[in-house]
């Protein structure tokens, strides 16, 4: 099967956004597949990390569209010399960033990186035009690139999956920033118009899936790959390394780790793993942890795979806001791949929540149960590893449904 997929974030883009059709791809290309990747050239994107275009596989055709970069007007007419927001809108907003922030949230829907949509329709087109696909797959976020597909589907009249790494008009920045009225009437007409006009919608969660429009739905897990842990050995330490892997988005209380650290009676170091976060913030923890406190702010994925692996805890974070019950982020089956014990902290009934219990992989507290929460790490044996079965949220398990999906 010809496949053309249509993504906005891929390597040299690190983090997050990449890593759910990284991992696909190779396996796709083993069950027959062909792919071209369109995506963004010298875009906005959280993190840089050419180590991840060594995994591309050399089957996999890729073309480059250039994008305009925002990151550069957004701190000309901030005024915060800050970065384009990803994930999260800024906390203090004043003057002009203030008016930003709204005409973000209001005028440009459903986000910023629309404007990259015409000349990747383009480039689609002439790919297009050049050699026969049976299908198309738009990713999103951004979910503006699912208007692109929406396009290409109403005139060409072609086979197209939406794929869904996150909601769409219920996305947590949204919940936590609502936009006016008659705004978020257009987040859920354009939501409602893709999701009933892709011929299948891949979700990464049951509880997102249900929360979406009508329409045809798989639910595809982002899945862990066992590629990535391949030669990684756990070495004791003396002391209770925990880390936080990932960046912090809007509705992640940091201070709901400030409050854990200064309930544990062990000794422990902490460590911030790919996060960026201010000044204020790490004064907050560093009040508590002291010298005990690392913060990388970004390091290759592979180093990150083995900062899993190298760990006594994991600390797991689920946005605080309403509709959170779906929210299944791409490290917490990298760290259900590490063995090593997770410590989540959500609202009750939560997808993560449920996973981690379903694998025994850790333990998951509400956000004011943190003082529970530090008895059960007080009392975990230094070198622990979880044992539980983790094999159907393996990459391989996945590709099988989406590759049966493809195929029907």
């Amino acid at each position: 099967m010809k496949i053309l997929l249509i993504t906005y974030y891929f390597p040299p883009c690190g983090g997050a956004p990449v890593q759910r059709w990284l991992r696909f791809l190779p396996l796709l290309i083993e069950r027959g597949h062909q792919i071209t990747v369109i995506t963004s050239q010298g875009g906005d994107y959280p993190f840089i990390d050419e180590s991840l275009c060594e995994k591309i596989p050399p089957a996999v055709n890729v073309i480059r569209v250039p994008a305009f970069k925002m990151a550069s007007l957004w701190q000309k007419f901030s005024g915060s010399g800050g970065e384009i927001p990803y994930g999260k809108l800024p906390e203090e907003r004043k003057g002009l960033s203030r008016l930003l922030i709204w005409l973000r949230l209001n005028l440009i829907i459903p986000d910023l990186r629309v404007f990259w949509n015409p000349k990747a329709l383009r480039a689609c087109f002439i790919e297009l035009s050049r050699k026969p696909y049976d299908a198309i797959i738009t990713t999103g976020p951004p979910q503006s690139t699912h208007l692109i597909g929406l396009s290409l589907s109403k005139r060409l009249g072609m086979k197209w999956f939406a794929d869904f790494r996150d909601p769409f008009s219920q996305i947590h920045y949204l919940k936590l920033n609502p936009p006016s009225r008659l705004s978020m009437a257009v987040y859920k007409y354009l939501e409602k118009k893709v999701i009933s006009s892709a011929d299948l919608n891949l979700v990464v969660s049951g509880a997102i899936a249900e929360a979406l429009p009508e329409g045809r739905k798989l639910v595809i897990h982002n899945g862990y790959d066992p590629q990535d842990f391949a030669g990684i050995e756990y070495t004791p330490a003396e002391q209770m390394r925990i880390k936080y892997i990932g960046q912090f988005t809007q509705g992640q209380d940091i201070g709901l780790i400030s409050a854990l650290c200064s309930a544990l009676n062990r000794p422990y170091s902490l460590s911030l793993i790919g996060s960026k976060i201010g000044a204020k913030e790490e004064a907050q923890l560093r009040m508590i942890a002291s010298d005990r406190l690392i913060v990388k702010p970004f390091v290759p994925h592979a180093e990150a795979v083995r900062e899993m692996v190298q760990s006594e805890l994991l600390l797991l974070i689920v946005n605080d806001y309403e509709g959170n019950r779906g929210m299944l982020t791409t490290k917490l089956f990298e760290y259900l791949a590490s063995r090593t014990p997770i410590l989540c902290l959500s609202a009750d009934d939560t997808a993560a929540a449920r996973i981690i219990q379903e694998c025994q992989a850790g333990k998951s507290f509400g956000y004011q149960q943190i003082s529970k929460a530090a008895v059960w790490v007080n009392q975990l044996q230094t070198g622990t590893r979880m044992q539980g079965d983790i094999l159907s949220y393996s990459v391989e398990h996945q590709i099988d449904k989406l590759n049966i999906a493809l195929r029907s």
